[in-house]
């Protein structure tokens, strides 16, 4: 993680013809079909290639840790276009990366680590890895620039896809074509990209022969034989291949494992907790005749992983690439164009669709046409989406859940009802549609002897109906200013409630996301000892980082049921990183890192490496300076980079003059007024130690009670929306 504090370097700007901000009203932006998805720009691919008859594949994203801004990077059948979405409503093409070859290709892929872009393409021979260092793009003139590659990896002659573990500097070339090394079965082709100009072959992994695409990570899941290790989850033609490739020269297979009509295993992407894997294939639809299917497997030991269930979309198309950031699944589907799921539900097999944007409104069919794939993680929300036939598309997901209860049966005798909670007025809904599942898909009920209330919040089911136990309900909604809602299934009707939870951790502070269906009350037991909690989604605490034993307690008419979850704080590895404090001409590095033993800090100028904890520091210069810091615990050690200059003096002093606080030394209550919040994103409060004390995003004059936090010093940081940040000392007395 490379952060910086340099001011924003000014580019030449160059427009092109690409649509403006067109808000997705009544289900349509600009003539796209849509639902709770924005559309901010389209560029045709005539004029991301500068040619008439070319198509697109894959993209990427790559943010300047200098600059801030954004850049998509964008694959197509002759070479890598280069975007700023800085402005996403007047995007520039900043130049143009050709094929390494000369020669076409219609598979692409673009992976990014420490500031470079490693490009592969299929069917291309000669092509190998290419290297391209994206910091030549800043200083860009006379847009749009034909760039060259910086370096070039030949172990391979062609590829069908790159990934790449920022976390370790690995790169995994898959599906290669005569590969060298012994390493010529199509799967994992292992290269050490920490030095990016020079990538070096590692290692293989050919035990399951062909790899079609891959997810590698330091796996942090709850199996306890593989925590802190590398691992790749792979898409293996027709099954899902799990292999340990920790050691580069002695990769294992751990397990394979087929599934229920598998056409062609093209890609699988693990959700946040490592727990669950969700994937995809690509010709199922096709082969098969079904609807756009998506796979949900149970992965929490890695020897043995289990289809938990599959998906169906009401939806026909061929699914292709699908990431996850925040709970959200992110599908490429071609002729569907870009369709969001809601995962907060996994481990109970469900999924929802939430959001969708139609990039490929000429057809829907199981055609190869229409979106390859997609980049969800700006950090500004944008989603970049590429389409084979219409270009690059910039789009703002705007969807919110209006269910504030999801339907469940709460008896377990006569009379038999669901109904849903919402957020919205009677007055902003159009329609309610009550939902049956059933092996066809979903069904619309209408009004007869077995359902009374179809059209409205709640459902009465005759309990006489046959069959009622094995059948599961929802609510479908649309609103008068055209978005729709789905809820969740209901539970089966006599049906004991289901305990689940999913997390959100803050250093010690978790914040616990009660998903739990046909509930009436809980009780947490956070397994540290402290008095249970009968809040629906609480915020807890811990003391320490280490591994803690939750139990969810899910309660109604019919019983109850319990979750049991391993809740791993060590994370095994440090979490590293630190920010500074300017005072004059000395430079306090405040270490915010976690789960670690021991710290060294590089200062970047030649000086004496450092092991203290929070040192402070003066240079003889303006800089700039690479600063890292590394910290050491028994599983290893792990990095940080900032860039240091004389910007970080002028940034702060700017932002601290928008910003009052008093009384410092503080006894009591600390006080904080804004004299100008227009830029400020957040702030919090830091400990000596490293602890958030406090955070917030709202930004209004306020009141803090300090009175129980211990004596010392704090450090109060502000964030601005460009990523710049300011920091306060506060002495609590």
């Amino acid at each position: 993680m490379i952060k910086c504090l340099l001011s924003a370097i000014a580019f030449l700007i160059i427009t092109i013809n690409s649509f403006g901000q067109t808000p997705c009203e009544n289900g349509s932006a600009g003539g796209y079909a849509c639902n709770q998805i924005d559309l901010l720009a389209n560029i045709s691919n005539e004029e991301l290639s500068a040619s008439s008859g070319i198509e697109s594949n894959d993209i990427w994203g790559w943010t300047d840790p200098e600059t801030a801004k954004e850049y998509v990077l964008m694959g197509q059948v002759n070479g890598v276009v280069f975007v700023d979405i800085s402005d996403p409503i007047e995007p520039i093409i900043v130049g143009r990366l050709a094929s390494h070859t000369g020669n076409s290709s219609s598979w692409r892929d673009i992976k990014v680590y420490k500031d470079h872009a490693f490009v592969v393409a299929d069917n291309n021979a000669g092509h190998g890895m290419q290297v391209f260092d994206l910091t030549r793009l800043r200083d860009t003139k006379n847009l749009p620039k034909v760039f060259d590659e910086d370096a070039h990896y030949d172990g391979v002659s062609s590829a069908h896809n790159v990934v790449i573990n920022e976390l370790t500097g690995f790169a995994y070339i898959v599906g290669a074509r005569n590969a060298s090394n012994n390493c010529g079965q199509g799967g994992l082709h292992i290269v050490d990209i920490r030095d990016p100009k020079d990538p070096k072959f590692a290692g293989c992994f050919d035990a399951d022969r062909y790899t079609h695409d891959a997810q590698c990570v330091i796996y942090q899941g709850p199996d306890v034989d593989y925590q802190g290790k590398e691992i790749c989850f792979n898409a293996n033609e027709n099954t899902i291949t799990i292999a340990n490739v920790e050691n580069k020269q002695e990769t294992k297979l751990l397990a394979k494992q087929g599934y229920p009509e598998s056409s062609y295993s093209h890609q699988a992407w693990l959700t946040e907790d490592h727990q669950y894997l969700i994937s995809n294939d690509e010709l199922d639809e096709t082969n098969r005749g079904i609807r756009t299917r998506t796979l949900i497997w149970d992965v929490k030991d890695l020897d043995n992983p289990k289809l938990i269930t599959q998906y169906f979309s009401e939806r026909m198309a061929i699914d292709h690439n699908l990431y996850i950031k925040d709970n959200m699944v992110y599908q490429s589907n071609y002729t569907n164009g870009l369709i969001i799921l809601d995962s907060k539900r996994v481990a109970d097999g469900e999924l929802r669709e939430m959001a969708y944007f139609d990039t490929f409104p000429q057809s829907e069919n199981t055609s190869f046409n229409g979106s390859w794939s997609n980049y969800p993680y700006f950090e500004s929300g944008f989603v970049a989406v590429s389409d084979i036939n219409n270009g690059l598309f910039i789009v703002q997901p705007n969807f919110s859940d209006i269910f504030t209860q999801h339907p469940f049966f709460t008896s377990c005798g006569s009379n038999p009802s669901l109904i849903v909670e919402i957020s919205v007025a009677s007055s902003e809904v159009d329609k309610f549609q009550w939902q049956a599942l059933t092996s066809e898909g979903f069904i619309d009920l209408i009004e007869d002897d077995n359902y009374n209330g179809v059209n409205t919040q709640q459902l009465t089911i005759n309990p006489q109906l046959e069959g009622l136990n094995e059948i599961k309900f929802r609510c479908k909604i649309s609103l008068t200013n055209g978005s729709e809602y789905v809820s969740y299934l209901s539970n089966y009707y006599d049906g004991m409630p289901k305990a689940i939870f999913a997390t959100e951790l803050n250093d010690l502070i978790v914040s616990f996301d009660n998903n739990s269906i046909a509930a009436n009350s809980y009780e947490w037991d956070f397994g540290d000892g402290s008095e249970i909690s009968n809040e629906v989604s609480p915020i807890h605490t811990y003391s320490e980082a280490k591994t803690y034993e939750v139990i969810l307690t899910a309660t109604n008419s019919c019983g109850t049921s319990q979750y049991v979850y391993d809740l791993n704080l060590s994370n095994c590895l440090p979490f590293t990183d630190f920010i500074v404090s300017v005072e004059e001409e000395e430079i306090s590095f405040i270490n915010i890192s976690t789960n670690a033993d021991a710290y060294e800090w590089d200062f970047g100028d030649g000086s004496n490496i450092s092991n203290e904890a929070n040192p402070v520091y003066k240079y003889d210069s303006e800089g700039p300076y690479e600063v890292t810091l590394t910290a050491f615990n028994d599983c290893g050690t792990k990095s940080t980079t900032m860039i240091i200059d004389a910007s970080i003096l002028s940034n702060q002093n700017e932002l601290n003059e928008k910003l009052n606080i008093f009384p410092n030394p503080v006894i009591d209550v600390l006080n904080v007024e804004f004299n100008s919040k227009s830029t400020i994103q957040e702030y919090r409060i830091i400990s000596s130690t490293g602890k958030t004390m406090y955070k917030k995003n709202q930004l209004e004059t306020l009141s803090i009670p300090v009175s129980n936090w211990p004596t010392g010093i704090y450090f109060f940081v502000i964030t601005t929306k460009s990523g710049e940040y300011s920091v306060k000392k506060i002495v609590k007395q």
